[in-house]
């Protein structure tokens, strides 16, 4: 009999932190954003908690540079060769940039393959068996995703092994048993169209609140993948108890994400000597790893048994990462000091969060420049 769950479930923007007196803290510049994470199966890693989402415009490597060049986290997409990676790999070392921190993805396809590239990376280019990896499917609640994790834990026994994506807590705990990091989110990237052709998803604030209780009882962690828009969801993540935070759309219209700028002009109602002026905007080409496009260049067209679950965007081009990535520390560290939290780490417990109807103002947004 089907069941229809009574209580409420939350997003980011029916929530906001509410600030209150700290202790010890007058200034950002005194915020540890730095985290030391001690994960099941006997890894240490140290960085700010942000990933850049393992998709083939924003998990690539000049994205990958710049946040563990910053201290942060990331991903690179599992289409990507052996001899492309263990380039990547040679050139951020020659550039002292920590590898610690980067996670090699790959599929559920042809695992064969795909562990074997990992084999290959080890053998050929030193990269780290007790390094990190990230299991990619959409759906991790099918019975191959699961057998695929035991293999891949079996192969690199010692690995930081992050799997993903699930929406409901129920799953959490088998998972752990093999895995160190559950990416949590399904349908709320903004370029998933998941929710409108399956139904399917659970907001993200209800559900980042129900995995990390569970996962945090066993020693595990999560990622909040997807629903991002601003800095300050990224903060309401961390707040409710999230340790890592996926990010896709805020990283797409930057410099360094995969693709060319793309240029548009548009005719305009300004007229000058008797003609309309043309305007110029620019764009980068973002699209869902599910989505028709995707098929398209990586798996040869869609499938007859498949329909788009993601979206092709022209997302304006905002210019270098390195703003966004400080908008994001700043955002952070602000947040931070609104609590009276001295760290990171200390965000969930000094956060008091409120259930909102409106949460920005927006009078003037049409206006902005």
């Amino acid at each position: 009999m089907t069941q229809i769950l009574s209580e409420v479930y939350l997003d980011y923007s029916d929530i906001l932190i509410r600030p209150k007196m700290g202790v010890n803290l007058n200034s950002r510049r005194d915020v540890n954003l730095a985290r030391t994470f001690k994960f099941k199966h006997g890894q240490v890693r140290t960085g700010l908690g942000i990933f850049n989402a393992n998709m083939a415009t924003v998990g690539n490597f000049d994205v990958a540079r710049k946040l563990l060049g910053r201290g942060m986290f990331a991903t690179i997409h599992k289409h990507y060769t052996v001899d492309e990676i263990g380039n990547f790999i040679k050139s951020a070392s020659d550039e002292n940039i920590l590898l610690d921190n980067l996670f090699i993805t790959i599929g559920l396809r042809n695992i064969d393959a795909e562990i074997q590239k990992l084999s290959d990376l080890a053998a050929k280019y030193g990269w780290v068996k007790s390094r990190n990896i990230c299991i990619e499917a959409p759906n991790f609640y099918i019975p191959n995703a699961l057998d695929i994790l035991h293999r891949v834990r079996n192969k690199f026994p010692d690995a930081v092994i992050m799997v993903g994506n699930i929406a409901s807590a129920d799953i959490c705990l088998k998972l752990l048993d093999w895995a160190d990091i559950i990416k949590c989110g399904i349908g709320s990237g903004s370029a998933c169209l998941t929710r409108k052709q399956t139904g399917c998803g659970t907001p993200m604030v209800s559900l980042i609140l129900e995995c990390a209780d569970v996962a945090h009882s066993v020693g595990g962690h999560i990622c909040a993948d997807g629903g991002i828009v601003d800095a300050g969801d990224i903060c309401k993540a961390l707040c409710l108890n999230s340790d890592f935070v996926m990010i896709g759309g805020m990283f797409a219209g930057t410099d360094a994400t995969a693709g060319n700028i793309i240029e548009k002009h548009y005719e305009t109602n300004e007229i000058v000597d008797g003609k309309r002026v043309i305007q110029t905007k620019y764009f980068k080409r973002y699209y869902g790893m599910s989505s028709k496009y995707a098929n398209n260049k990586f798996a040869g067209g869609m499938s007859d048994y498949k329909t788009s679950e993601g979206r092709e965007l022209l997302i304006p081009y905002v210019g270098s990462l390195d703003k966004v990535l400080q908008d994001i520390t700043g955002g952070i560290a602000s947040c931070c000091t609104y609590i009276g939290a001295t760290s990171v780490k200390h965000l969930s417990k000094c956060a008091t969060i409120i259930r909102v109807h409106n949460q920005l103002n927006r009078v003037f947004e049409k206006y902005s420049v």
